[in-house]
């Protein structure tokens, strides 16, 4: 019987009492500590001590369950504020470029007609006022493509709450 009224005393098997000691004095802790710690683990965890550890591997997969959840989860929320705002934008853009590449197909036939009765005077005129446009067009390209880089830039790298935004600043 103990000595100390704040201890109490409790029956172990001969092959038990052998583990708690050895394991006790590796650890370099009394049996008292051990044994208090041992306790505590299986009860803070819910766990029963004399059952197979499948219980902790529940809880494990629980845990595992839950991670993949919340990161399906932010996945999906990536797809509908980023991804999709991305390939609607993309899918415009190939749309227009399909128009701009027909309409520019029949422009370059109508222009071919046109030019076929101009004289020499009439012809250089009009390759000077296409050498302007080629340099309007490009200087309103870097410029509108500057324009939709600080966009992106500003709307920022984490998170695009508003998929139109950068197709907004192109568009101004």
């Amino acid at each position: 019987m103990p000595t100390n009224p704040a201890t109490k005393s409790v029956n172990v098997p001969a092959a038990t009492h052998f583990l708690l000691s050895k394991e006790a004095k590796r650890l370099q802790i009394s049996q008292a500590d051990y044994t208090g710690a041992a306790v505590r683990y299986f009860a803070e965890r819910g766990l029963h001590p004399v059952e197979d550890v499948a219980r902790e591997g529940q809880l494990i997969m629980q845990q595992v369950k839950k991670l993949g959840d919340r990161v399906f989860g932010y996945l999906q929320e990536q797809e509908r504020s980023l991804l999709l705002p991305m390939l609607e934008e993309m899918l415009r853009s190939r749309v227009t470029l399909e128009r701009v590449l027909r309409m520019n197909e029949i422009l370059v036939n109508n222009l071919t007609q046109q030019l076929s009765g101009l004289n020499e005077a009439q012809l250089n005129e009009q390759r000077e006022g296409l050498k302007q446009l080629r340099a309007q067009n490009e200087d309103m390209i870097e410029r509108q493509a500057k324009e939709a880089i600080a966009a992106a830039q500003q709307v920022g790298a984490g998170r695009i709450n508003d998929g139109d935004t950068v197709a907004k600043a192109v568009k101004n």
